[in-house]
């Protein structure tokens, strides 16, 4: 099949669409572009259990945000508390 040039690019912008809206939708469910997650997702983003990420909050400081009883703590908030309290090791 042969398409024409206007056919062709409807085709292309079609297709470039559906796959910019795949991507968006797969970072959205993935969490990849969140920039706020609940408790248990921080842990999991910081890559510790539940236990010691609560622990970071209680006793260590780590800033959350309480809003209608969730809990949320920023990405930006979890890495810059470990770049500050981790020990940098060889």
């Amino acid at each position: 099949m042969i398409l024409g040039d206007d056919q062709s690019k409807q085709l292309r912008d079609y297709v470039y669409n559906l796959v910019s809206d795949s991507v968006a939708s797969a970072k959205r469910d993935a969490g990849i572009s969140q920039k706020w997650l609940r408790k248990q997702a921080g842990a999991d983003y910081a890559g510790v259990s539940s236990g010691t990420f609560s622990g970071w909050i209680k006793s260590r400081g780590l800033p959350v945000h309480v809003i209608n009883g969730t809990t949320l703590v920023s990405k930006y908030d979890i890495d810059k508390f470990i770049n500050g309290n981790g020990i940098i090791t060889k």
